[in-house]
């Protein structure tokens, strides 16, 4: 029956994907079917459980319930396209080799302050990066639970919400403490490239293996993906970027948390895609 209702809403070269759970608004399950045209989506039609078109009114109500789970994990599909899994493999290689940072007679008193505050953006890198491998793997649970069920229920949108929060927040702080150690990875590598010869050989070693590590072709480009997306995290909030990273932090975790719990769609451009009429 859904295919024969369907027929009418598809056209010439499009592909119809019915989604894999249903949607609750109102105490109503609704289906929704994406339509696709070289890749992009080219028309939304929302079907009741019986397989009946509903009124666009109603349609729209659905995507917009649809939009706001999507909105949950926006930051965390766009990072994984760019970042993969080897922020978690950095974080790892990070762990190996950080300890010789903390040698506080190697730098001098000039550079040590850029050394501890290297040392400290790293450190918050791979505490963040932890928990995010975990909430990560929790939305992972989610998404397969609601799959299973074939419907996103109440409880799962708090799921949703809530994980998405603990995300963001993780992600945020980890985001602007690499921000703010750029140039202090360029530093660091510079000075080991001049005074290397002078070091002793089991320190030389150590910082030649720490220095591999932040250079641009491991951690230091993922750490720049990761940065790149900071926009993406503070879209539609009010963060003085003036403040101590620590108050920046709390007032993003402040900010993100309202946003998130009463985020609102902005329904212009989607509504132009559903075809219930």
């Amino acid at each position: 029956m859904a295919g024969k209702m369907l027929k009418p809403q598809k056209k010439l070269l499009e592909q119809d994907h019915v989604l894999p759970y249903k949607i609750d608004v109102e105490g109503y399950l609704f289906q929704v079917v994406i339509f696709t045209k070289l890749g992009k989506i080219s028309g939304i039609t929302v079907l009741r459980s019986e397989d009946e078109l509903t009124s666009k009114e109603e349609a729209l109500a659905v995507v917009q319930k649809l939009q706001k789970y999507n909105f949950y994990f926006e930051y965390l599909t766009k990072r994984t396209s760019i970042v993969k899994e080897r922020d978690s493999t950095v974080a790892e290689r990070i762990e190996q080799a950080q300890l010789i940072l903390n040698n506080n007679i190697l730098f001098g008193e000039k550079l040590q302050p850029e050394i501890d505050q290297l040392s400290l953006a790293l450190e918050v890198y791979k505490q963040q990066q932890h928990k995010m491998d975990i909430y990560q793997e929790d939305i992972a649970l989610l998404n397969e639970k609601i799959k299973e069920q074939g419907l996103i229920k109440e409880e799962d949108w708090k799921s949703a919400e809530d994980l998405s929060i603990a995300f963001m927040i993780a992600a945020y702080a980890q985001t602007i403490y690499l921000e703010a150690t750029r140039d202090n990875r360029v530093t660091l590598a510079k000075w080991f490239h001049q005074n290397q010869k002078q070091l002793p050989a089991e320190e030389r070693k150590a910082l030649a293996k720490m220095v591999n590590v932040l250079s641009d072709t491991n951690g230091g480009l993922v750490f720049d993906q990761i940065i790149s997306l900071l926009p993406l995290l503070e879209d539609g909030l009010l963060i003085d970027k003036t403040n101590p990273l620590p108050k920046r932090a709390q007032e993003f975790n402040m900010e993100y948390e309202a946003h998130c719990r009463f985020y609102k769609p902005n329904t212009n451009k989607i509504s132009e895609l559903i075809r219930n009429e």
